[in-house]
């Protein structure tokens, strides 16, 4: 297949965890992966590496996804990877800040990683998209959103906006052949920096009723599944990967 007629997924915060999963799932469909991180070189060079031991192409490109130049990067970069057709909202910023100690710099900061980011990547890639008649974009949401947590009111805040923003899309352009939705991992075992806070267990459970914290794969799995060819008809949809800790 050469560049023209290969699929390609933008994949963003992809140096691990569920963004490197989704990469890797992904790349089992066929689909050409651009990598993005933040700051991490040498994770998205891992995940780019694993990547193409599934036969397909992949890049990396670093990048603050808060300024708009960097999803015009993303577009100039997977374009030579061939057609963009899915994009994956996975990049979020998930800090701990008790109201009282919150300042309007920490509430921004979030916003524009969880929000502001999405505006511009959407932005960028659905005109891409519309030249096709065919795109799928999945936004990454936050169990908090739906369940509320202590110290998050900026990270509950952005993710509740994800899910408007992902049905106010989806009924945009439900006529161009592009679907968009949203899926919300639960409590799920993955490698978290500092930022997140001291408290990770979200106030229901110390873990989901299955028993256990979920796999990055089980998430990346159901975002795979929203990108695929069959996948027409689901549109404007959140979606839930949670063990049980939450019934929507």
């Amino acid at each position: 297949m050469n560049n023209e007629m290969a699929k390609v997924a933008i994949v963003t915060g992809a140096a691990k965890n569920i963004g490197r999963a989704t990469c890797e799932s992904l790349s089992k469909l066929g689909y050409n992966i651009l990598v993005h991180a933040n700051t991490d070189k040498d994770g998205a060079d891992e995940t780019v590496k694993l990547v193409k031991e599934n036969g397909v192409q992949s890049e990396r490109i670093i990048g603050d996804l808060t300024k708009p130049e960097t999803s015009q990067e993303l577009v100039q970069e997977a374009s030579k990877l061939g057609n963009i057709s899915a994009l994956v909202n996975n990049a979020s910023q998930r800090e701990f800040n008790k109201f009282d100690d919150m300042t309007f710099d920490d509430w921004r900061f979030v916003m524009s990683i969880n929000l502001d980011s999405l505006f511009h990547t959407c932005k960028a890639v659905i005109p891409e998209m519309k030249k096709y008649k065919w795109g799928r974009i999945v936004n990454l949401g936050g169990l908090s959103a739906h369940i509320s947590a202590i110290g998050r009111a900026h990270v509950i805040t952005s993710k509740s906006a994800v899910v408007g923003f992902t049905r106010a899309l989806a009924m945009e352009y439900a006529e161009t052949g592009i679907t968009i939705n949203t899926v919300v991992p639960g409590l799920i075992d993955t490698v978290r920096g500092a930022s997140a806070g001291s408290s990770l267990v979200h106030p229901s459970h110390s873990n989901p009723p299955i028993g256990r914290k979920g796999h990055p794969i089980e998430v990346a799995t159901m975002i795979t599944n929203l990108c695929g060819a069959h996948s027409d008809f689901i549109t404007g949809q959140t979606i839930h990967v949670n063990g049980g800790s939450y019934y929507p």
